[in-house]
């Protein structure tokens, strides 16, 4: 049975205030989405045979729970945020939710809850007590016409809500409205700019000084956010740890990635290339064994012990710790749309050798009929469409455009960081070869059409259009496609300008000009396939051990990868040892995506999914047997908005704001010099327990940004002025194989025919909290 997700409207009477004093509570929304889900589309007249569920619960509301304790089993449940007390029943709530969803506002409500009251006494905000009964008009709702029909206008009018945007808010008490009844309401003012948690929104605050600063101004600055918890106590060690991740392999797994293993490999197995799959080797016997069974998971933590190319093939005799401390947590991957998220506490400790890119899903699964998956490898390629953009450092705008730089991106099951060597798609759309592949140097999230949207993110107004592109130097194996057209000058193999050893690879050509040593082509994120792997790991991976002879026994029964259709038709898997390995199976990954991710909004044309953390994007509730997002106790409103009265306390105070940045300098040099000291081995650069940990805590959340980590100073510099020039070129939408921007800088005409196109193209009706509009080459033209 699938899950619907159904997106609510903006409009609340909620009040963060209003929970419980008894600290036996604890906080479960997931139950109040589910429930108010299926009546909610038993009322709109959705078909039957789903399982409907909510995206989100009114602002200001929350559910709660208490077990009644003894032998009993039973569990109590209360939805607080109604200002007469809290609901502990669906029939409590559901009059009062339709009526927020179909008005907008709780203007004229005659629910139970909103005439009676709360049938729980005492459990309001602190101070106050509920009554069920018999309350005078200003002991009453604030927000909300007494119960008798009609009502006499002297003393309970109350009228109705502007018009306009629905009113979201707290309007004054009826006593008040009812003495200027003959007054026009004006028009609501815009709300703060703020999530769900009420921390501000950063960008939003620097698009409004690029709207006051008007066509002739600039904003070109580093993006600070001040009021942001996670930003202030996480930034520096995203900032570190990323830096760190860009000088690691490319086969080495990140904290926050998707990838296959095998739980169960003993001490003396390892895993062989057979032809088409992976068989488990017993290496005491040298012999062959059974198929292994492949799960897949989320990387939670990664070894405290180095890593090189010899873990690839087995353990080595080297390794001093337990697999503990020399292999990676995984949690496997629970449903996504779910509430079952059991299969995260079954996480398991494996060796690199163990583990396979998710992208290498039909290699591991060749033979494997579809109903005979591990149930996690469905679920993380439902995720497959989905990205979210990791560590915003940079702001630079010129009104009506601003472009937004970012340090990483998780696209799909991999994360992506300015450093590192990815592999692209061929522009022809070709589904079989991969030649090109580039080092990034800068991440952008373009924002246009700013001067036709509007101001308030939170509203339903036209919204602004956002696209993330990515840009570095490219290098391909197609000489068509080299800077002469003809591939006169090659790359030696042994020759430092390619990022990786892939001189046994084939021959390899510059893109742009090697003389222009500011040039970069910048490409639509969906192109980017994944890492670059070391020939290391190809070799690792897919040559079949020498000294055991084939298998004479084994017949599968079906030897061809699965294949899942796309366009009618079945993606084809190279053949050879080569980078293309693995983009069938990504891109099939992200066709299985586009069909169950719920989240993907379809009926709008998108065909991706834009999530503000990776807690969010893979939908998990748990990392490291701790709660994260929503289910963290630590995240609660009241806590949260103390710590940010504490954080303007300190800036308030003379010199607090100069101090804070003056440690942050010391501590990121001091950083500097230590990497520098322990000289930046490739192989002993795998972040150690705690700054894995604090990845997961500042990585994954999604909210430690970070300040440029840049590949060299020149990076850094070039990123920015790529942009400078882009946007006279970007509105004549020139459709050239490469653009010259000026002597020292081009792009490639998928990025500028991308961002014209959204300059022209109608936007659709901006979605609730989301404001985003993803590009496509398709889509585009």
């Amino acid at each position: 049975m699938s899950v619907v997700v159904l997106p609510i409207t903006g409009g609340s009477d909620g009040d963060d205030r209003r929970r419980p004093k008894i600290e036996s509570h604890t906080r479960n929304d997931e139950y109040w989405l589910q429930r108010i889900g299926e009546e909610w589309a038993k009322s709109l007249g959705r078909p039957k045979g789903n399982s409907y569920r909510i995206d989100k619960l009114p602002v200001g509301y929350a559910g709660w729970e208490k077990g009644r304790g003894g032998d009993s089993k039973h569990v109590d449940r209360y939805l607080y945020g109604h200002v007469r007390g809290p609901a502990r029943s669906i029939p409590d709530i559901m009059p009062h939710f339709k009526f927020l969803m179909e008005n907008g506002n709780a203007f004229g409500c005659v629910c139970k809850l909103c005439v009676s009251g709360s049938r729980i006494k005492g459990l309001g905000v602190a101070g106050e007590k509920s009554s069920s009964r018999g309350d005078s008009p200003a002991q009453q709702s604030q927000y909300f016409a007494p119960p008798t029909a009609p009502p006499s206008r002297g003393q309970y009018y109350a009228p109705p809500p502007p018009p306009g945007p629905n009113a979201v808010g707290r309007p004054r008490t009826l006593l008040d409205v009812s003495k200027q009844r003959d007054v026009e309401m004006s028009p609501p003012l815009r709300r703060k700019q703020v999530d769900e948690e009420g921390t501000p929104d950063a960008i939003r605050l620097l698009l409004d000084r690029l709207k006051d600063a008007g066509a002739e101004g600039k904003i070109d600055e580093p993006i600070f956010e001040s009021l942001s918890l996670d930003w202030r106590t996480g930034h520096t060690m995203l900032m570190e740890t990323l830096r760190e991740w860009s000088k690691l392999p490319g086969y080495v797994p990140r904290v926050g990635e998707l990838v296959l293993f095998v739980r169960q490999l003993g001490p003396h197995e390892s895993l062989g290339w057979d032809k088409n799959t992976w068989r488990a080797i017993d290496l005491s016997s040298r012999s062959w064994a059974d198929k292994p069974k492949w799960e897949a998971g989320v990387i939670t933590q990664m070894p405290t012990e180095a890593v090189s190319d010899a873990d690839l093939s087995g353990v080595p005799s080297s390794k001093q710790h337990s697999v503990v401390d020399t292999g990676f947590r995984i949690e496997p991957l629970p449903q996504p749309n779910s509430v079952d998220k059991s299969l995260t506490r079954k996480h398991k400790y494996v060796p690199l050798h163990a583990i396979r890119p998710l992208a290498l899903w039909k290699e591991c699964l060749s033979g494997v009929d579809q109903p005979d998956w591990h149930p996690t490898v469905g679920n993380a390629l439902t995720v497959a469409s989905s990205f979210c953009v990791l560590g915003k450092y940079h702001f630079k705008g010129t009104w009506p455009e601003a472009t937004v730089f970012a340090q990483a991106v998780y696209l799909g099951p991999e994360i992506v960081t300015i450093g590192d060597a990815v592999r692209l798609q061929n522009k022809t759309g070709d589904t079989e070869t991969v030649t090109d592949i580039m080092v990034i140097t800068a991440i952008k999230i373009r924002i246009v059409n700013l001067d036709e949207a509007s101001d308030d993110d939170l509203d339903d107004g036209h919204p602004y259009n956002t696209c993330t592109h990515i840009s570095g130097r490219v290098y391909t194996q197609d000489p068509t496609r080299s800077f002469d057209g003809i591939g006169k000058l090659p790359i030696s193999a042994a020759s430092p300008l390619l990022p990786i050893d892939l001189g046994e690879l084939g021959t390899w050509y510059h893109v742009t000009d090697p003389k222009k040593t500011k040039a970069r082509i910048e490409v639509p994120f969906q192109r980017v396939i994944g890492r670059c792997y070391e020939i290391a790991a190809l070799q690792a991976w897919f040559t079949p051990p020498p000294d055991i002879a084939p298998p004479s026994t084994f017949q599968a029964v079906n030897t061809k990868p699965p294949a899942i259709q796309v366009n009618s038709r079945a993606l084809a898997s190279p053949a050879t040892l080569n980078i293309s390995r693995g983009l069938p199976g990504i891109l099939e990954a992200r066709a299985y995506s586009l069909r169950h991710d719920v989240r993907i909004a379809t009926e709008d044309a998108k065909t991706w999914f834009w999530a503000d953390t990776r807690i969010e994007q893979l939908d998990i509730q748990e990392v490291n047997s701790r709660f994260v997002g929503a289910r963290n106790e630590m995240r609660r409103p009241e806590q949260l908005g103390g710590l940010r009265k504490a954080l303007r306390a300190l800036d308030g105070r003379k010199g607090g704001v100069k101090e804070y940045h003056a440690a942050r300098r010391e501590r990121e040099e001091g950083l500097a010099r230590r990497s520098e000291e322990l000289g930046a081995s490739m192989a002993g650069l795998v972040a150690g327990g705690a700054l894995a940990a604090g990845a997961v805590g500042a990585g994954l959340s999604g909210m430690g940004d970070v300040e440029r980590s840049s590949v060299d100073g020149e990076e850094e510099e070039d990123a920015m002025e790529v942009d400078e020039q882009l946007k006279t070129d970007l509105k004549s939408a020139i459709a050239t194989d490469v653009m010259e921007l000026d002597d020292d800088e081009e792009e490639d005409e998928d990025a500028g025919a991308a961002l014209a196109a959204f300059k022209m193209a109608p936007t659709a009706k901006k979605p609730g909290h989301e404001v985003v509009e993803l590009d496509s080459d398709e889509e585009m033209r």
